[in-house]
């Protein structure tokens, strides 16, 4: 929470904004839903977040997102690549004479002559 000398050192309005601001972290809820369920502007409430971490009174605020309280326990961050591994074959597949991938991700793969599938494709 706030220090008593920072506090001395606020307005009467800030000091209300602050009060606002620590009963929103204590709810969990976001400045939004807040604002909403107190029928608050939910502007003048991210105003005075604003300069109450100018001021230092508040952390400063976090990327991503309008939560009221940067002290509440967030998720991990979501790792952006996963390791991937390949495991080998049980049984090995035969090997394709010819594969065609189409523009919608679907793969053909046969051993056949290939003159004779696209022919056939062409009387579908």
């Amino acid at each position: 929470m706030v220090e008593a000398v920072k506090r001395s050192e606020l307005t009467a309005l800030q000091r209300q904004g602050l009060e606002r601001l620590e009963a929103c972290a204590r709810e969990g809820l976001t400045i939004r839903a807040f604002a909403r369920r107190r029928r608050l502007s939910e502007q003048s409430l991210y105003q005075v977040a604003k300069v109450l971490r100018r001021k230092g009174v508040l952390p400063p605020a976090s990327r991503g997102g309008s939560k009221a309280s940067s002290t509440r326990r967030e998720a991990a961050p979501k790792p952006r690549f996963v390791q991937v591994l390949a495991a080998e074959a049980t049984t090995p597949e035969p090997a394709a004479a010819w594969r065609a991938r189409l523009p919608n991700g679907v793969v053909l793969e046969g051993t056949s002559d290939l003159a004779r599938v696209v022919e056939a494709l062409a009387k579908l």
